[in-house]
């Protein structure tokens, strides 16, 4: 018996259906590592939850250190903020290099003082005689620090700042960083350096309302997997281990999942336990995977009552209305939501924003909704009857 190849849960060991994105990142790391130039943009990929996104970005890091590059990882929403998070990494991660080799990162550091003002939320700023604006001081001394991070190019050839969960960042760090870039790139666009972020649908936004020129931004949506990158997220760790699946095993998984990351490992996971843990020689049938499909309908069920538990009676309402519009039509218009909730269309941006925020939801413009997540509408629907 071999141990499953499978994550469900966790970080997935590679990213199928995400070529492209794969491709532009070691483009970018080109430029920085080989041509010792800035990453200008702040790169920013965001969707649901189970999507990928943490994986994606893992991805990126495993690719980046190949290259001898310096990452500091960030899991945002600390309460200290943002800039202070990225200055621990730094901190820790040049911690062990020789006095010399540290000293101006050091300096830099020390001069750097996290102060925090309201609960929660970190503002940035230097041991300076200038009167100029804390905003303004601590994108200057966050420049400063990169700059010096960056300038031993024997020591390290590149830097990326990895941000998760950015939509939790505070926007006083948010902000920050984004002056910070907007001034290396505008003054030092020769220092090897770029910053890559990842989180929830709503993430451009909050982004947007911490700054001004949220263009400086690019924004890359991930969608559901293609039927090809499910078969290769199914195929590929088992072939690994020697052990294949049935053409027809690989397209009822394929169909099941529905192209929702988190349902593709379950069911690699779940139909690899039904085949026995195969040893090297073994196959995995579609009878696995029609037994696998209790465990993982339990699991999906017991996900969706999670995030169910999680909502508002108002926010709850809002969803039931989505999931039963939605069995009809893909999108759901708003105003035929404000129809079936029997409110003005404005009244929904409140509510809506939350669950957006939460992941349960994905907005699809011109005030169109959905429900992205496969089977949690169907799963509302079987809670809930038609409210029209």
């Amino acid at each position: 018996m071999q141990p499953s190849p499978y994550t469900p849960g966790e970080i997935a060991r590679a990213v199928p259906g995400r070529g492209e994105l794969i491709e532009e990142f070691t483009e970018r790391l080109s430029l920085m590592v080989d041509l010792q130039r800035l990453i200008g943009r702040i790169h920013v990929a965001f969707g649901e939850r189970g999507i990928g996104k943490t994986s994606l970005l893992r991805a990126y890091q495993r690719l980046a250190e190949e290259r001898e590059v310096l990452c500091i990882w960030i899991t945002a929403g600390e309460p200290d903020g943002l800039i202070a998070q990225i200055i621990e990494g730094i901190r820790e991660a040049t911690s062990s290099w020789p006095h010399a080799a540290a000293k101006t990162i050091r300096e830099h550091l020390d001069e750097l003082t996290v102060t925090l003002g309201v609960p929660g939320i970190a503002s940035v700023s230097a041991k300076t005689k200038s009167s100029t604006t804390t905003d303004r001081v601590g994108a200057r001394a966050l420049e400063k620090l990169i700059h010096a991070t960056t300038e031993d190019r024997k020591r390290v050839k590149a830097l990326v700042l990895f941000i998760d969960e950015v939509q939790s960042a505070d926007a006083d760090g948010i902000r920050t960083l984004a002056y910070a870039w907007q001034h290396l790139q505008a003054e030092h666009p020769s220092i090897p350096a770029a910053v890559h972020a990842a989180g929830l649908p709503n993430a451009p936004e909050q982004i947007a309302d911490a700054v001004t020129f949220s263009e400086r931004f690019a924004y890359r949506p991930l969608e559901m997997l293609s039927v090809g990158a499910q078969v290769a997220a199914l195929r590929d760790p088992a072939s690994e281990l020697q052990v294949e699946w049935e053409p027809d095993a690989l397209e009822l998984a394929a169909q099941l999942a529905a192209g929702y990351p988190y349902a593709v490992q379950l069911y690699g996971d779940a139909a690899w336990i039904a085949a026995g843990r195969p040893d090297a020689g073994g196959t995995i049938t579609q009878d696995d995977v029609k037994k696998a499909r209790t465990s993982v309908d339990r699991d999906l069920r017991n996900l969706f009552a999670a995030r169910w538990a999680n909502t508002t009676p108002n926010q709850r309402r809002f969803l039931i209305a989505v999931a039963w519009l939605q069995e009809k039509n893909a999108q759901v218009d708003r105003a035929d939501l404000a129809d079936v909730l029997e409110v003005s269309s404005r009244s929904l941006s409140s509510v809506r924003a939350r669950l957006i925020a939460k992941g349960l939801i994905h907005s699809e413009g011109h005030g169109r909704v959905t429900i992205p997540v496969p089977g949690f509408a169907g799963y509302i629907r079987e809670l809930e009857d038609d409210p029209r």
